[in-house]
């Protein structure tokens, strides 16, 4: 396999508004991805966390000099990708990379991605158009129906690029979830009535689209991994997701506490959207989100979204081939990305007692930091080979990190 440079474009993924602030303060968790020889590119507006960085390199075996480029400016309404691409010095570079044998692979393949690319004489292939349809939720939603999939479909859609419907239409006394077509993460994702909501569907009006969702309460939330390589479609298998606040924040893997045929439907399903995707031309790491409701007595199965770009179950699975040598048939892993402990607890002092936590571990695995420590929260990723092993490692960190907290139950304000 050549070595990468990873573009770390996580801005192309979420709405325009929260952008800068996704970018400014997630980018270096994504470093996980490298593997020795590799090189990233970052946004030089970034907030900067020295000992993360130097933890990651560690870790991750990134003995090479000068492995994460930035572009020399980025104004605050431009993307990444775009400033890459006017940095004349910084393209000569990766072409350079490129002349070697190095890809270039973006967090997302984007339209604008396409045209980097080909300034750099890159060889990645892969379709923007149909990578941003797979990205759109309600896109999906209609590619479903032509599947027979059930989803959890639309009650109101509107923004800027449709005609104003009439509101009154809807019940106000039901509760609906906001959403809008093209967000990573649960970013923008707000539950209410739509006395509560009225405000914010004024404001998105004015800058995206968006639409309404019944509110439904969700038994379980999972998501399913498929790779899409040029002569290969493979299933990688099915996370569970700690869902808080209509938002994702961790995962865990493997999952099998469902009966066998729901498991299994989950698993045809999503090689048979793959499938659709990868005759499309998509290539890479693509994820489907599954709700599991409980109706008349019954599991029921409804699909939710399709995310064709790289998130937190295949970071975990970089993660744990690459600092543990585990592979994805063995891995364990839980990861929770926003653990809150005392504030008096910084990134170094955090990554000092990991050491002690790892030096204890008797198995094939650990516990890794997998962000640095902001306002007494940062994420872990927990790694083992088998479910006795994951539940001891998880353990030995609640003797070792004092001051945890339990996640907040308060509803999004």
């Amino acid at each position: 396999m050549p070595n990468k440079v990873w573009i770390l474009n996580l801005d192309d993924f979420v709405f325009k508004s929260k952008a800068l602030d996704a970018l400014k303060s997630h980018s270096l968790k994504y470093i996980q991805l490298l593997k020795p020889g590799d090189f990233c590119v970052v946004s030089p507006l970034t907030e900067p966390d020295k000992a993360f960085v130097n933890y990651m390199a560690r870790i991750k075996k990134l003995e090479h000099k000068n492995w994460m480029f930035m572009p020399r400016e980025q104004k605050e309404d431009e993307s990444l990708i775009s400033a890459v691409s006017r940095d004349e010095h910084l393209i000569s570079k990766l072409r350079k990379l490129c002349s070697i044998g190095y890809v270039i692979i973006p967090l997302m393949y984007t339209k604008e991605f396409a045209h980097l690319s080909w300034q750099c004489e890159n060889t990645l292939l892969n379709n923007s158009i149909a990578v941003q349809e797979a990205n759109n939720k309600l896109v999906f939603k209609e590619l479903c129906k032509k599947f027979n999939i059930t989803t959890i479909a639309p009650v109101y859609e509107a923004g800027m690029n449709k005609m104003p419907r009439v509101l009154a239409l809807l019940d106000p006394r039901e509760t609906y979830l906001l959403r809008r077509p093209f967000s990573a993460g649960g970013y923008g994702n707000v539950k209410g009535k739509l006395a509560d909501l009225l405000p914010l569907i004024k404001l998105y009006h004015k800058e995206s689209d968006f639409y309404l969702e019944r509110f439904k309460e969700i038994y379980k939330t999972l998501g399913s991994l498929c790779i899409l390589k040029d002569d290969e479609i493979s299933f990688v298998g099915i996370d569970s997701q700690i869902i808080h606040k209509e938002a994702w924040e961790g995962c865990s893997f493997p999952f099998s506490r469902l009966p066998k045929k729901l498991l299994e439907e989950i698993r045809e399903k999503s090689l048979m959207l793959a499938s659709y995707y990868y005759g499309k031309g998509v290539r890479g790491q693509i994820n489907f989100d599954w709700a599991i409701r409980q109706k008349d007595g019954e599991l029921k199965l409804r699909a939710l979204e399709c995310n064709s770009r790289y998130n937190g179950f295949g970071l975990c699975l970089r993660l744990a081939s690459t600092v543990y040598g585990i592979n994805r048939k063995e891995l364990h892993f839980y990861l929770d990305t926003k653990i809150r402990f005392s504030p008096d607890w910084t990134t170094k002092k955090v990554i000092d007692e990991l050491e002690k936590i790892n030096a204890g571990v008797t198995f094939r695995g650990g516990v890794v930091l997998t962000s640095g420590v902001k306002n007494g929260k940062a994420g872990f990723c927990f790694i083992a080979t088998n479910r006795k092993d994951l539940a001891d490692l998880r353990r030995s960190f609640k003797t070792h990190i004092t001051g945890l907290a339990q996640r907040p139950t308060k509803e999004r304000e």
